[in-house]
């Protein structure tokens, strides 16, 4: 039976008012339980917003300050991280490299229209896989350093094998992750690059015009990064119940686009669980796709009930996303595109051992045995 904390947390994770708020706040709460959840799944913000205008008055007095302190302390966070995100930006476009925004603020407003509503901790940024060593130096030039200590000649390979580069300044306070695909092609095949930079549109962020993926680009990223991490937030499955409810998508382009990439199971998921958890109104065609998947049931019972299994994230063993992996794709070309992605070095292999270039087809070779005997060390 589901708690009655865990019904007023999915109340409350979303912007559009529901009456059983008042109602459940009403009952006997465990109103740690319900902070220490909503702290685990990045939704205090959300919480806090909806308790304060809807049952203010039924939150202990210390509940809804501490609930208020996390809200205020978030949206400053925000502030000086999206205020970094157009420094960077300027700075890039001076240097001549188009640069994306992708999640972080520019999420909060494409699919909240709220900055403080959302929690981000980093500031993702895509730029074309050509200006990637370009944007590098520009990054540290403004005393950014890479969040592993890499040579030149791995981050190099990096390029090659994975779609990220991390970097960091001011104790980690500052992290920006260098994106050159939205997730790597061989864990799924997404929309192609030259589609990607033509689709995009523009918006205001704290006065400065920046462009960002369109509606339907971001739904299916936002589909396909969730998948790749289990789903194990639920602030991750809000996004999609938010962007879904405030923006016009073109349904038919994306189903289309799910089925030719090999990827429909992991994008129908996260509508799945959008509207299961948070009541996303989906429309008929996405329902009857839904439903014709015998699998997304199981596959989603599986995520709710860790999504609720305590107030501290307990990772997935490699053998759980191993298995969940293989379950969330439909083909046997889209398992062994995952294989092929699972065996690929990341910045874990690179960093745990420091070998010359010409010997880095080694890592290759090491990273079966890194996933054997150190899975909790590494990426999957």
């Amino acid at each position: 039976m589901i708690k009655i904390e865990h019904e007023l947390l999915l109340c409350c994770a979303r912007t559009k008012a529901s009456a059983r708020v008042r109602e459940i706040a009403a009952a006997e709460v465990d109103w740690e339980y319900l902070f220490l959840l909503a702290r685990r799944h990045s939704v205090v913000p959300l919480v806090y917003s909806q308790l304060e205008r809807h049952a203010a008055d039924l939150v202990p007095a210390e509940k809804l300050s501490q609930l208020k302190k996390h809200y205020l302390e978030n949206s400053a966070r925000n502030t000086i991280l999206t205020a970094e995100l157009c420094r960077l930006i300027t700075s890039f476009a001076e240097s001549g490299i188009e640069a994306i925004p992708y999640k972080g603020p520019v999420l909060a407003l494409f699919a909240y229209d709220n900055l403080a509503l959302r929690r981000f901790v980093d500031l993702d940024v895509i730029v074309k896989k050509t200006d990637v060593l370009k944007a590098r130096e520009i990054l540290l030039a403004h005393d950014y350093t890479p969040s592993k200590a890499l040579s030149l000649s791995q981050q190099e390979l990096l390029l090659r094998t994975q779609h990220n580069l991390q970097f960091s300044r001011d104790n980690h306070r500052l992290i920006v992750e260098l994106h050159w695909e939205v997730a790597p092609h061989l864990f799924a095949s997404t929309v192609d690059a030259d589609t990607l930079w033509q689709n995009l549109v523009t918006i205001n962020l704290n006065g400065t015009q920046v462009k960002t993926l369109s509606a339907e680009d971001l739904l299916f990223s936002l589909c396909v990064h969730g998948s790749r991490h289990l789903w194990e937030r639920l602030s991750w499955i809000c996004d999609v119940a938010e962007l879904v409810s405030r923006r016009s998508v073109d349904w038919n382009a994306l189903l289309k686009r799910a089925t030719d990439a090999d990827s429909e199971r992991m994008f129908l998921l996260g509508l799945y669980l959008a509207e299961r958890l948070l009541d996303a109104l989906l429309p008929l065609e996405v329902k009857q796709r839904c439903n014709a998947d015998e699998r997304l049931p199981s596959l989603a019972e599986n995520i709710v009930e860790h999504l609720f299994s305590g107030t501290t994230h307990v990772p997935a063993t490699s053998r759980e996303i191993f298995k969940y992996n293989l379950g969330v794709r439909k083909t046997l070309n889209a398992r062994a595109r995952y294989v092929l992605h699972m065996l690929r070095p990341t910045d874990g292999d690179l960093g745990a051992r420091a070998l010359p270039a010409k010997l880095s087809f080694a890592y290759y070779l090491l990273r079966p045995f890194r996933l054997l005997f150190k899975p909790g060390d590494t990426k999957i």
